[in-house]
């Protein structure tokens, strides 16, 4: 029988350390894992051409060069660019990281929250400059609306915080079932409109797919709460920057924290830099001191599943783009 060929290919922050590789050498001895820095993929074809599974970010190249792959595990939550490739056979798996960075999303979300109900970047600002002065302009999130768009993985935790918070919390969800325990109100896609007129806090939690690409357009902007405040942990360009940046200089949106940009670096020229309602985390929702270990627990569950021939965890639909 021929001996399951599995790449660990170690690229942007995907680099397991080289104890969780050894853990998995020893669960799985009748798989030969092949630690590969993505740099060295080429020089090193030979010994990878008839690997059925690569974990990581494959390229157009990388792909072409394995016709024995069957499984794609993503490091990742976002699967944009592995649902709709040409060099990608139909008939391999890809699978994703949801549930790695539900914890660390969550509470980051809640902290950009936070931030703008006790305007602590205004006090930073001054403290840099040796201010001592009240700010007035101080909010509660204790009674007041969060509605989420996207009740995944990240969303389902905001929500929960939120709730725990005492915030109203109403959600829209792709495919409406049974309301959870920690959302007040769920609301189908269609019935967008109003979820966005009574939220104080709009939290975007959406994949980046063919139908969420700008999501948040001109007209639905101009529809968002007067004076709420945009938290977007999501996706960047589900929403139109542009729009986003009118609404910040006139007063529309009172203020907003942005993990994700539409263009990652957010170029210089950016107006977002400057101004002064803005919070920028430079996509800083997935860092965690636990996100390798997490990573792994989901590979050893799948190899599992993948080697008994069993349905996956994190399938990612490829039709749907997530």
């Amino acid at each position: 029988m021929q001996q399951t060929k599995v790449i660990l290919c170690r690229t942007g922050d995907y680099n397991p350390g080289r104890e969780l590789v050894q853990a998995l050498e020893r669960e799985f001895p009748e798989v030969h894992f092949i630690d590969l820095p993505k740099g060295e993929f080429e020089q090193r074809k030979e010994e990878v051409k008839d690997a059925q599974v690569f974990v990581g970010w494959p390229d157009e190249n990388q792909l072409n060069a394995l016709p024995e792959l069957r499984w794609i595990q993503l490091p990742s939550a976002g699967a944009n660019g592995y649902t709709q490739r040409s060099a990608l056979a139909e008939h391999v798996i890809v699978t994703n990281s949801s549930g790695v960075f539900g914890v660390a999303g969550a509470e980051h979300a809640i902290a950009l929250m936070l931030a703008f109900t006790r305007q602590l970047h205004v006090h930073y600002d001054q403290q840099r400059r040796k201010i001592w002065k009240r700010n007035p302009y101080c909010l509660e999130v204790q009674d007041s609306t969060v509605g989420i768009i996207g009740l995944g993985d990240i969303g389902g935790g905001i929500a929960q915080r939120a709730k725990g918070l005492g915030a109203r919390v109403i959600a829209v969800k792709r495919t409406v079932t049974a309301c959870p325990p920690f959302v007040d109100r769920l609301y189908a896609l269609e019935d967008v409109d109003s979820l966005l007129a009574e939220a104080d806090f709009l939290v975007l939690a959406l994949p980046l797919t063919a139908e969420t690409q700008g999501f948040l357009n001109a007209e639905r902007i101009g529809r968002i709460k007067k004076g709420a405040v945009l938290i977007n942990v999501g996706r960047g360009p589900t929403v139109d920057e542009s729009a986003l940046i009118r609404a910040l200089q006139n007063g529309d949106i009172s203020g907003a924290g942005l993990d994700v940009t539409d263009v990652e670096p957010l170029p210089q020229i950016s107006p977002l830099w400057e101004l002064p309602n803005v919070l920028i985390t430079s996509h800083s929702v997935g860092v965690t001191p636990r996100k390798e270990e997490r990573r792994v627990s989901i590979l050893r569950q799948n190899l599992r599943r993948f080697l008994s021939g069993e349905e996956m965890m994190n399938r990612v639909d490829r039709t749907a783009g997530y």
